[in-house]
């Protein structure tokens, strides 16, 4: 419209009119580019008050034209040329300008530059279309107010043009405004879950700090590296590499206390044709998580006074070790005892100090029970243990002990000195057998009635063939 114009007065207005935008253009381009490269936190309302404070003040100056001229010394029309042209002398108001929005275009230009070489190839095409965008009017701009354009008309307009050609198609083709994760800082360096990118050959492309932190050993050197080479102590790690297709494992870094869990996913990256390019391994730490999750296991499967098995989890337990035997061969044990007279040390010294004898007698079995040996308490005064891989000599050789610790010594409780004894079951299985859980419970507590049908404090037995 200003070049259409064939008055002074009116070509004022159009200049006029040009500022409601230009004015704004850069410094919004600007926080643009800050939105969509990751750096959004960097914008905040003192900001947008500190850069656009200098254009709203030329902004005023501009709309001077035709009055004071401010912005616009001696304005006047060239005739000379094919068609009038809205002319005027340079002052310092023109050079801010120049100098004002050069430096917010040359941000946004060094921004979306850094956004290129750190975002992954797929989006560097919508990169590239940010670049253009930033660099043409500014150059157009410069040239402009240098007077490097012969005919003196401005050029910034078209290049913005162009740019807008370019946005075009950047929003309909490659969907610009539709992945905002463009730039690296967005969808892997601030990624609070590890992140290592493989591509189909299983070379380390890239990897994030939250991964670093995982493994510190990583250096920038190891792109490009094979994953085994890095990776060679985690086996665990290799096998899901190696099965090349989407999975998920639990995986532990570091021993004890201090060890740290995580849920390790395979994912693998496909192109816009869906064909795999690449691989995504992230690492999400549950520690926490699983840490809480076996102490709730923990608490459903132990009995809350004496902190052993409870009858639920031994259970269990025997029904696994029944099915190994059945199928695998073997031989397993098992011994019941129940507390002789138990009931007199509650009525006479109370049922705390029952609790207390409940716990003597665990921790003298645990002095002596081997580490395979499986021990619950299966309610009230009557405890069973689980003697894997346990013939029947050895079977009964170990309740013996186990009598015999108890009736040998007394047991300091609230100040009283108490003797506990108990009376035992024991039986056995081998291999071949065609024994249930519920035989095998019926033999051992048969066992026990005996010893206490014979007076309490004795082990006695009762095998498959003593079966009525």
């Amino acid at each position: 419209m200003e070049l259409q114009s064939e008055t002074l007065r009116a070509a004022m207005f159009w200049v006029r009119f040009q500022h409601w935008g230009i004015d704004f253009i850069a410094p919004s381009w600007l926080l643009f580019a800050l939105a969509v490269s990751g750096y959004e936190k960097w914008i905040s309302r003192k900001l947008i008050v500190a850069i656009f404070i200098l254009p709203v003040v030329l902004f005023l100056v501009s709309q001077t034209l035709g009055w004071l001229n401010l912005g616009h010394h001696n304005p006047r029309m060239d005739l000379s040329g094919p068609f009038p042209i809205f002319i005027y002398d340079r002052n310092i108001y023109n050079y801010v300008i120049v100098g004002y929005y050069s430096l917010c275009l040359g941000i946004s230009l060094l921004i979306f530059l850094i956004m290129y070489f750190r975002s992954v190839s797929s989006f560097r095409n919508q990169v590239v279309i940010y670049l253009l965008g930033s660099l043409l009017p500014w150059l157009a701009l410069i040239l402009y107010n240098l007077n490097l354009f012969t005919s003196n008309i401005d050029l910034t307009p078209l290049a913005l043009g162009v740019s807008g050609v370019l946005f075009t198609v950047g929003f309909t083709k490659y969907k610009i405004l539709d992945i905002i994760p463009l730039a690296r800082d967005i969808i892997f360096e601030n990624m609070k879950e590890g992140a290592l990118v493989l591509d189909m050959e299983n070379r380390i492309i890239d990897f994030n700090p939250a991964l670093q932190a995982i493994f510190p050993q990583m250096k920038e050197q190891d792109v490009g590296s094979p994953f085994r080479d890095v990776f060679s102590e985690y086996l665990l790690l290799s096998e899901l590499i190696d099965q090349g297709q989407k999975d998920r494992i639990e995986f532990q870094v570091g021993e004890g206390d201090t060890a740290l869990f995580y849920r390790v996913r395979l994912s693998i990256i496909e192109n816009n044709k869906g064909r795999p390019t690449g691989k995504m391994i992230s690492f999400y730490e549950f520690t926490e998580e699983k840490r809480l999750m076996d102490e709730l296991e923990r608490l459903a499967a132990t009995d809350g006074l004496t902190g052993i098995y409870n009858r639920q989890h031994f259970d269990k337990l025997v029904r696994k070790e029944i099915s190994m035997i059945n199928r695998y061969g073997g031989k397993l044990s098992m011994l019941m005892l129940d507390l002789d007279k138990f009931k007199s040390i509650n009525d006479t010294y109370g049922h705390v100090a029952g609790d207390k004898a409940l716990i003597a007698v665990v921790d003298t079995f645990n002095n002596i029970l081997r580490e395979s040996d499986i021990l619950a308490r299966f309610g009230g005064e009557e405890f069973v243990i689980l003697a894997i891989q346990t013939n029947f000599s050895e079977a009964m050789t170990l309740a013996e002990r186990l009598r015999l610790a108890l009736e040998s010594k007394t047991f300091d409780i609230e100040g009283y000195e108490i003797q506990i004894l108990a009376s035992f079951g024991v039986t056995h299985i081998d291999s071949g057998e065609d024994v249930t859980p519920e035989k095998f419970y019926k033999w051992v507590d048969r066992g026990v009635y005996k010893a206490k049908d014979m007076g309490g404090n004795r082990v006695c037995v009762s095998l498959p063939s003593d079966a009525e």
